[in-house]
């Protein structure tokens, strides 16, 4: 009953913010995007409690405890699954028209580099430091998760700019193209992970990776086909958007069970439903309403789910995490731009302006939390959410300063 009753405080939390606060609250420098609900859910964690217990010797009060994350797992679990969805649902085939090469070029620059300095350095350096002959498989893992999730650019925050200043240059194409196709390729890949490293087979099933992999997608095409043969005429809104939660509910159930991410096959389905049905448009209206509310919660719960490492662990892998991150975008940036062959379409510092971090990392970090449990999970959270709480805070200003810089936005915008 506790588990349920905060469940729907965080709803409704959620809600609030998003009628009364979340429009209101812009500045020159910073746009709200839910991540500041991280402390809420920090202060309101065990891991809080526990600290502030064992550092003080003060009764400070357990409003959440281990138990109570259980029982939010289920509910966790869908609302991940319906972020999932949604995102699914942007993913349209017929926009990659609007996509030059040097949009490509930066996305896929932008992947690679995080790949090599962001996947690698974290590979390195857990090898070395905690490589113990039986690990390796954990290693893998964690810097995996680590190079993606650092990789993802939040195409949410250079919208809310390009709209607040209405800017439609060649820059701003770019940064909201290659943003977009960012959040897009790092969600698969993400997702990719759970079948690669799949934790929870039965002794006497013993499929490859490749499988694994060929399964999840498998699983989001069938239930999609589904949706569309059984629902694909429906018309009322109403009763698309309770189908579309029970089918989200049904897909994230099933990635749960099997150890998969809901996130990644829920975006699986949207991407079938969006790309095959004449109804997406509808059921991606019908959904928006809650988006919102929905980020918060998943926001929140990430903050139950931190936990410290250890302080000079903590220190050192947070701040090794936000320089390799700020460096890769950077260096990304500056390889695109050389790169390219029509470079009114970029700038040599565009990096700059890929810092912001999107709401789909917590996703990301509850889901990797949920299957991959060891000794390096810790530090993969620490690192990501505290790079989130920075990069949200200095993102938006970059980019905008970057933006200023090529001319894009001039006096008469500000």
């Amino acid at each position: 009953m506790n588990a349920l009753i905060i469940f729907l405080i965080v709803l409704i939390l959620g809600y609030i913010s998003t009628n009364l606060l979340f429009d209101k609250i812009q500045s020159k420098f910073y746009v709200p995007s839910g991540i500041e609900y991280i402390i809420l859910g920090i202060l309101l964690g065990p891991s809080f409690a526990n600290w502030i217990n064992k550092t003080f010797s003060i009764q400070y009060p357990e409003i959440i405890n281990s138990e109570i994350l259980v029982q939010l797992n289920p509910g966790i679990t869908v609302a991940i699954g319906f972020i999932g969805l949604v995102y699914g649902l942007k993913f349209k085939f017929s926009n990659f028209s609007a996509t030059q090469p040097e949009h490509w070029r930066l996305t896929f620059s932008d992947i690679f580099i995080s790949f090599v300095v962001i996947g690698g350095t974290s590979f390195g350096l857990f090898y070395f430091f905690f490589f113990n002959g039986n690990n390796l498989t954990d290693i893998i893992a964690a810097s995996y998760a680590l190079f993606v999730i650092g990789s993802v650019t939040s195409n949410f925050t250079i919208l809310q700019l390009l709209n607040k200043y209405s800017l439609k240059g060649k820059i701003a194409s770019t940064l909201n193209q290659s943003s977009l196709q960012n959040v897009n390729i790092n969600i698969f890949l993400f997702g990719l992970l759970f079948g690669i490293i799949h934790i929870g087979s039965k002794a006497n099933i013993n499929f490859t990776p490749i499988e694994w992999i060929v399964i999840s997608i498998s699983m989001a095409l069938l239930i999609g086909i589904l949706f569309f043969i059984f629902l694909g005429r429906e018309e009322n809104e109403h009763k698309l958007f309770v189908a579309v939660l029970g089918i989200a509910l049904f897909t994230s159930g099933v990635a749960y069970y099997l150890n998969f991410s809901p996130l990644f096959m829920n975006f699986v389905l949207g991407m079938i439903l969006t790309n095959l049905s004449k109804i997406s448009d509808k059921i991606e209206s019908s959904l928006t309403r809650l988006l919102h509310p929905f980020r918060i919660l998943i926001v929140v719960m990430a903050g139950f789910y931190w936990v410290i490492p250890g302080y000079l662990t903590f220190s050192i892998a947070a701040i090794l995490f936000i320089i390799l991150r700020y460096s890769s975008k950077y260096i990304s940036g500056i390889i695109s731009y050389h790169g390219a062959h029509v470079k009114e379409h970029l700038t040599k510092n565009i990096g700059k302006a890929l810092l912001p971090h999107d709401i789909i990392v917590c996703a990301m970090v509850i889901d990797f939390s949920n299957v991959y449990k060891n000794e390096f999970t810790p530090i993969v959270v620490s690192s990501i959410l505290m790079s989130v709480i920075f990069f949200s805070i200095v993102g938006y200003s970059s980019a905008k300063n970057l933006l200023i810089d090529s001319g894009e936005i001039t006096e008469e915008n500000l």
